[in-house]
């Protein structure tokens, strides 16, 4: 911590909005992400957070979009940003743009299950079967007991008329749950 008084820490603002955001109250974790912001405009993750809770609140004052640019300008190899990036698109019905986004965050993290598990769910909505399925097996390799992971990549195959394999991946699913 700072010697900096906790109202003028951002850190701490950052950290009450963390703990408000987790306990469901959006409205007062935003307040605490642009206070802390404010304090500090140059912390990537601050703004990849305030924008990701904005999209939470459904804040039409705001652009969340606006604000994670804003990260990826401050720290253009955070996967994590763009991933954040890519879930903001793909829950505003722009699921070919959130691809392109999780493509880049599966890229400068290879080893983060959920970063594959969104990708494989944005290839999904587009109806890219075969890509979706190679997302959804790199995250199986990745966490092999997920059963998330055996349950989309059992959907996908069903929509590929593999049904036996599907049926093999969903008993997975069910085996892991």
């Amino acid at each position: 911590m700072s010697d900096l008084e906790p109202i003028d820490n951002p850190e701490s603002w950052f950290s009450a909005g963390e703990r408000e955001r987790d306990a469901g109250n959006l409205r007062q974790a935003q307040l605490c992400f642009e206070r802390a912001v404010v304090l500090n405009p140059h912390n990537a993750v601050y703004w990849s957070e305030l924008g990701l809770v904005m999209h939470e609140n459904n804040d039409e004052t705001g652009d969340p979009l606006r604000c994670i640019r804003r990260a990826l300008e401050l720290d253009p190899r955070c996967a994590a940003i763009w991933c954040a990036k890519g879930v903001v698109l793909f829950r505003q019905g722009d699921p070919q743009a959130a691809v392109v986004a999780f493509q880049r965050a599966t890229k400068l993290n290879l080893r983060e299950a959920d970063y594959w598990m969104n990708l494989g769910l944005a290839y999904a909505a587009l109806e890219e079967y075969n890509n979706a399925l190679q997302a959804f097996e790199i995250g199986i390799e990745l966490v092999p007991t997920d059963a998330g992971f055996w349950e989309r990549k059992g959907t996908v195959l069903r929509e590929l008329g593999e049904k036996e394999r599907s049926e093999i991946c969903l008993a997975n699913a069910r085996r892991f749950s």
